[in-house]
């Protein structure tokens, strides 16, 4: 049966040239290495591609399965692969490697990287990257979350970090630390670390620094340092 497929694969492929075709898009699209598939590049998908080992079109809108998955525009519904890539995504992706510019929805693997913006969640072992969050990042595994601004939440529920510039929202790392570089609004929450430049919640952890506080740190020690005074505090320690 597999035989007879590929068969007729290889013959479409040879009866049913790129020139010949007056349309733009296809419901099927089967790929074997791009440009070694039945519909070219440029086409879009509406429904279902399947590559075997690497496939590449315009937009698609459906599903997304096979080695490596690259969407040049726009991908609307689900990727399921080893290595996923769009340039804009709009639904769930899953598979070892997650890769797209802006997205809107999940990303669920080792390595996801939303560049521009996240609106959705991001699930990841390793490393989970956006510029802007809304919505969640949730680690796992070896190392943690990083972005420019978080609007929501970055979780670690083992080991690792959560990074950003500005927060406005949640920040927890059960085994780690938390490092927002500029303005944090919202609650830290960490076994280890907490440091905020400006703080306006509260911190928890066993050491919590800032170098400015409008809230409370509750922990082992608590630090507000800024230019060269140094105010340290057990246990508690409040502003406002």
């Amino acid at each position: 049966m597999k035989k007879r497929l590929l068969f007729i694969f290889f013959i479409l492929m040879i009866l049913l040239p790129a020139q010949a075709f007056s349309w733009t898009w296809t419901p099927l699209q089967l790929a074997v290495w791009e440009p070694i598939q039945l519909f070219p590049e440029k086409f879009d998908v509406y429904g279902i591609r399947m590559n075997l080992v690497y496939g590449s079109n315009q937009n698609l809108t459906g599903l997304d399965i096979g080695g490596v998955n690259v969407v040049a525009e726009k991908q609307t519904g689900g990727q399921l692969g080893l290595i996923n890539i769009s340039e804009n995504s709009l639904g769930g992706c899953a598979g070892l490697m997650n890769y797209t510019s802006n997205l809107c929805g999940m990303q669920f693997g080792l390595l996801n990287t939303a560049q521009n913006s996240l609106s959705g969640l991001q699930a990841g072992f390793f490393l989970n990257l956006t510029d802007f969050v809304r919505g969640f990042q949730l680690h796992w595994g070896i190392l943690g979350n990083g972005a420019v601004r978080v609007d929501g939440a970055q979780l670690v529920s083992l080991v690792g970090y959560n990074l950003t510039d500005e927060l406005n929202g949640v920040q927890m790392a059960m085994l780690g630390f938390n490092f927002t570089a500029e303005n944090a609004y919202g609650v830290q929450f960490a076994m280890l670390y907490n440091y905020a430049r400006n703080m306006k919640g509260v911190q928890f952890a066993l050491v919590n620094a800032c170098e400015s506080l409008s809230g409370v740190q509750i922990g082992l020690v608590n630090v507000i340092r800024k230019d060269d005074k140094m105010s340290i505090m057990p246990l508690l320690n409040f502003r406002f």
